[in-house]
């Protein structure tokens, strides 16, 4: 089944609506990681909407398992189908898909998923593949997802804590104690209590080499526990907390200071003489670090998150609220002001989408649904890429993307006015959210401050032979619907993926550029948003050819995903070159051409390297294709000086079974038949398929004299008509016209060969044959 066959039975069954609609999900969205094919299975989450779906087709039980809104909430088969399943559909390849869809009404719709077994089942796949690929962060949190519930966990637990332990993972380590003894997993994790104080030793004894910041992360993860648990779950820490106060690390004495502070009471029963182990004068010393730390932190333009936690532990330690509350409040105030000045970088941008792509301020009619509004969208603005960009940009979902939250029109308000001609200043819970993120300030956009966030055209050049580890992976950021922790770039594959704070590159990144990333993340935020570290942003060149050696990449605008389909044979060049050149978002997108550019480059090699197979590709349509089968012969250059009918010279040569090397051979004859019989026939004009010049350097250019004297030889043969009556001479070149030459004087005269000719421009006319020493048979004829 072709792509045509597809999309006509999708649209013939679902709609053209759904079936275009399907079209502009992002196939990275969608995590297709397990696929069987005797019998057929195929196991995927889908991100949407910042949540994830499961999806999984089963042929042998005839069994569509999916559960987002559509599936759960409607009873009629035809309202569950989904652009999710569509979507999906489209990528799995034909037989699969086309056996799918031609037996759908066979198949049973289900959200049914008692113990959430499917779902369970889908996060130990993904956690066992992170494995193999060594992305053990990323497992860890797929296998804390596959703990759906209480029972049938107790691999799980032990496959976490190993690793967790294994790999010095100790923030993922103490959260998932927490979450275990939040989440009935006491037992399990009473039966491997011997691992636990194994990673709880090994934890104390790497204290110097943890980030203070992952630290603080780690001590309120403790400190969640002690409160479930006790301190004395943690009696390693105990046995070890008088040497720890006397290392000269700032980890180590902090740690164990704060861990006395917090349990005193508890610590005095088992700790002898414990309020000797912490020296006045020393402890005095660490609030005074502490505080200038907090304070140096400020100044370096660190995380708020971090000085929440430093804050949250100061009253522990001692530190009154007053020596850092006005900095505090300050900075609290200074990261407001630029989240908003990031919103307005954002919107300037978005301004200039607008300006120079001319979209069109319409009416919405707003029209209130529950805590959203359903939106009209502008027509002709629906058919402008850019407009369908701009406002996924800013918070429209849903069906035809008509439906926006009121939080966040409130927080787009000032772009939102550029879009719409509605007061939405009369939308009272719009003007609620707006005001608590903008407060009563009302903002200009100025889209000159929008070139900033231009991705430029620079060629970043490395070292040819430069390899990248298997940890490494290639993103292209996009613009963020909101800004997350400061970055206004992200990108969108099966989860949310955003720069570490701490790259180098965080504040130069811009929406469409293309960087090799670590793949193994930092951290794992809310279990759908991934820190990523960012490593060098690379040229359109490199990725191409990364990409062509297998390595991972989250796509975005920029179409990689054709430089897989292609080496897989999926699609054959000429027609992965045409989608990639005809994409209609070229319109907006940075440097699109010189992607197409070394996108063309890729498929020349490849077609070099792979010639018999393009050809039996070609081969398979010979009429559309004989140019690109001439191409692919290398023989466009030889025939340059030919304009001949290559489909009727070739047909009866194109067999099935015929190889390259007998066709180019065949051809070649085929093609010296023809023009020696051509030449043979000498009909009139028949020479015009041949230009001499371009012929010159060919192994057609033996033809050439013969092709002169034919063309000589039919004009002083051909006869022009001199009509003479009392009035006027008139010359006939009808007969003239048919020739070579004829039609080359004609068309210089301009003048129309059907209509009879004045003197003037016979004269002419003649002047021309002269100079070409060609002689005019005329004919004289009286009326």
């Amino acid at each position: 089944m072709t792509i045509n066959q597809f999309s006509s039975i999708i649209i013939e069954k679902f709609g053209i609506d759904l079936y275009h609609k399907s079209l502009k999900f992002p196939s990275n969205k969608i995590n297709l990681f397990y696929l069987r094919d005797e019998p057929f299975k195929v196991r995927s989450i889908i991100f949407d909407n910042d949540r994830e779906y499961h999806l999984i087709i089963d042929t042998k039980k005839h069994e569509i398992f999916h559960d987002c809104p559509l599936f759960l909430i409607h009873s009629e088969r035809d309202k569950k189908i989904c652009v999710h399943l569509i979507r999906l559909l489209s990528i799995l390849k034909f037989p699969h898909s086309n056996n799918i869809l031609v037996n759908l009404d066979k198949y049973y719709f289900t959200s049914d998923d008692l113990g959430s077994k499917k779902k369970g089942k889908n996060f130990q796949l993904l956690a066992n593949i992170c494995f193999k690929n060594n992305n053990n962060v990323e497992a860890l949190n797929y296998l804390n997802k596959a703990i759906i519930n209480q029972y049938n966990s107790e691999i799980i637990v032990e496959n976490y804590l190993k690793t967790a332990i294994e790999f010095n993972l100790f923030i993922e380590f103490f959260e998932f104690l927490k979450y275990g003894f939040e989440n009935d997993l006491e037992s399990y994790i009473t039966k491997y209590i011997k691992q636990v104080k194994i990673g709880l030793d090994k934890f104390v004894n790497l204290i110097p080499k943890i980030s203070f910041y992952d630290l603080l992360k780690i001590i309120d993860s403790i400190n969640a526990i002690i409160e479930l648990k006790g301190i004395l779950f943690f009696q390693p820490f105990i046995e070890k907390l008088k040497k720890l106060t006397k290392n000269p690390d700032f980890n180590d004495y902090y740690f164990s200071v704060f861990i006395i502070k917090k349990n005193y009471s508890e610590l005095v029963e088992f700790v002898p003489n414990i309020k000797e182990i912490i020296m006045e004068e020393q402890f005095n010393f660490l609030k005074d670090e502490l505080v200038n730390y907090f304070i140096s932190e400020i100044d370096n333009f660190c995380l708020i998150d971090k000085l929440k936690l430093l804050k949250k532990q100061f009253k522990i330690i001692g530190i009154p609220k007053d020596i850092i509350r006005h900095e505090y409040k300050k900075y609290k105030a200074e990261i407001k002001e630029l989240e908003k000045k990031l919103y307005l970088k954002k919107f300037a941008f978005l301004k200039l989408l607008i300006e120079k792509y001319n979209i069109i301020r319409t009416k919405g009619d707003f029209r209130k649904k529950r805590n959203a509004y359903i939106v009209k969208h502008d027509e002709e603005n629906s058919k402008n890429p850019v407009y369908n960009y701009i406002i996924a940009r800013i918070g429209f979902f849903g069906v035809n993307d008509q439906t926006i939250k009121s939080s966040e029109i409130g927080i787009n308000y000032f772009i939102m006015n550029h879009l719409f001609l509605d007061d939405l200043s009369s939308l009272q819970d719009v003007n609620y959210y707006k005001t608590q993120f903008w407060g009563e300030n009302n903002y200009a956009i100025n889209s000159i401050n929008g070139y900033s966030l231009l991705s430029k055209n620079i060629e970043y050049i490395y070292e040819g032979d430069q390899k990248y580890s298997d940890d490494t992976m290639i993103i292209e950021w996009d613009l963020a619907n909101r800004a997350i922790q400061g970055s206004i770039v992200c990108a969108y594959g099966s989860q949310i993926v955003i720069p570490d704070r701490n790259s180098p590159l965080f504040h130069d990144l811009k929406p469409f550029d293309l960087c090799y990333c670590k793949r193994t993340p930092v951290k794992i935020e809310s279990n759908i948003i991934k820190n990523v570290n960012v490593i060098t942003k690379c040229s359109f060149k490199d990725a191409i050819k990364s990409v062509s050696h297998d390595m991972n990449f989250i796509e975005g605008h920029y179409p990689l995903s054709f430089v897989k389909t292609v080496l897989k044979k999926e699609i054959n060049p000429f027609q992965a070159y045409e989608i990639v050149s005809n994409n209609p978002k070229k319109l907006f997108i940075p440097n699109y051409n010189q992607f197409i550019k070394a996108f063309r480059e890729f498929l020349f090699n490849f077609i070099f390297r792979e010639k018999n197979y393009i050809f039996d590709e070609l081969k398979l349509d010979f009429p559309k294709n004989s140019n690109q089968i001439l191409k692919l012969l290398n023989l466009m250059d030889d025939l340059d000086g030919l304009n001949l009918p290559y489909l009727e010279i070739l047909e009866d040569i194109i067999t099935p079974n015929i190889t390259l090397h007998d066709f180019r051979s065949k051809t070649l004859h085929k093609i010296h038949s023809f023009i020696v019989e051509t030449l043979k026939n000498k009909e009139l004009g028949s020479t015009g398929i041949f230009n001499l010049k371009k012929l010159k350097n060919t192994p057609f250019s033996k033809y050439s004299k013969e092709i002169i004297k034919i063309r000589k030889e039919e004009f002083e043969s051909s006869v022009i008509l001199k009509i003479i009556n009392k009035e006027e001479i008139r010359y006939n070149f009808s007969e003239i016209n048919k020739t070579y030459y004829g039609q080359k004087f004609v068309k210089i005269l301009t003048v129309n060969a059907d209509t009879p000719i004045k003197p003037e421009k016979f004269k002419k006319f003649s002047d021309y044959t002269q100079k070409l020493n060609l002689k005019i048979k005329l004919l004289e004829s009286k009326i």
